[in-house]
């Protein structure tokens, strides 16, 4: 794409230049009206014509039109992210180093860039989960129509595996969201230890958990949430949880993945 706009962009450049030198140098000198002369027409307009295609490609270009080919579907962690000063219709590029993890458990870092609306900038977060699709050269970019993706239960174990992996999740709570019972609870205290600014803010939560007999109980706990995430556990929220039946304060938190709903956004009119 950007190739074959410099090679539009110079033969445009070569048609306007070449029509001026010529009508300078060689046109008839009878001619009355320089600007009526049908050559200077068509050298110039579509000289110009080339110019507005080049510009027009390399424009669609920096977005996020890199397809895989031969791609598979696989789960991305952000692990950094910042605007790249490009815009698109007013909505700024982002550029991210992610780390990414194939089915087979295989996993890479790497890079991808995404136009993304300034509305769910904000969502996007180090550590969030978000789709994407690579190949065996481990180029990577985001899932365009048509291509391969993952369900939300397998993002969610890939996930998962590799926070247990990198020391990003505690093996207990992988166990407890294995081996627990899916339920609800309300949020009515939540208490925030860190700046609820940072990427990552760790909370004390008490909750009003849901038991299988219809009972609730209270429970108190400390975790770490992502910094999206925490409008999911604000006082009076209904949150879905896992709890282990012998003993309910041991939990962990669902909380929806924000920022893949962020790139199905994005990306679904593309």
């Amino acid at each position: 794409m950007k190739n074959l706009s410099r090679i539009l962009w110079t033969l445009g450049f070569i048609v306007i230049f070449g029509t001026i030198m010529y009508l300078i140098f060689f046109r008839d000198t009878t001619s009355v009206d320089f600007f009526d002369n049908s050559i200077f027409r068509i050298g110039i307009y579509g000289g110009i014509g080339l110019l507005v295609i080049s510009s027009i490609m390399s424009f669609v270009g920096t977005g996020n039109m890199m397809r895989i080919k031969n791609g598979e579907a696989a789960l991305g962690i952000i692990r950094s992210l910042a605007q790249t000063g490009t815009y698109i219709n007013q909505q700024p590029q982002v550029e991210m180093q992610v780390d990414v993890i194939k089915k087979t458990g295989e996993s890479f870092q790497s890079s991808l860039k995404a136009i993304i609306p300034l509305t769910q900038l904000s969502a996007l977060q180090i550590g969030a989960p978000i789709p994407v699709v690579t190949n065996e050269q481990q180029k990577v970019a985001l899932p365009k129509a048509g291509e391969p993706t993952l369900t939300q239960e397998e993002m969610q174990e890939l996930f998962e595996e590799f926070a247990v992996k990198t020391g990003m999740m505690d093996p207990e709570a992988l166990k407890i969201s294995k081996e627990g019972i899916t339920s609800y609870a309300t949020v009515i205290g939540m208490r925030p230890e860190n700046s609820m600014s940072d990427a990552k803010v760790n909370v004390w939560l008490d909750l009003e958990v849901a038991l299988k007999d219809n009972t609730t109980q209270p429970v108190s706990i400390k975790k770490t949430v992502l910094q999206e995430a925490l409008d999911q556990v604000q006082p009076g929220k209904v949150i879905e949880v896992i709890y282990l039946e012998h003993d309910p304060e041991k939990l962990v938190i669902k909380t929806k993945n924000v920022a893949g709903a962020v790139f199905g956004s994005a990306l679904g009119d593309k």
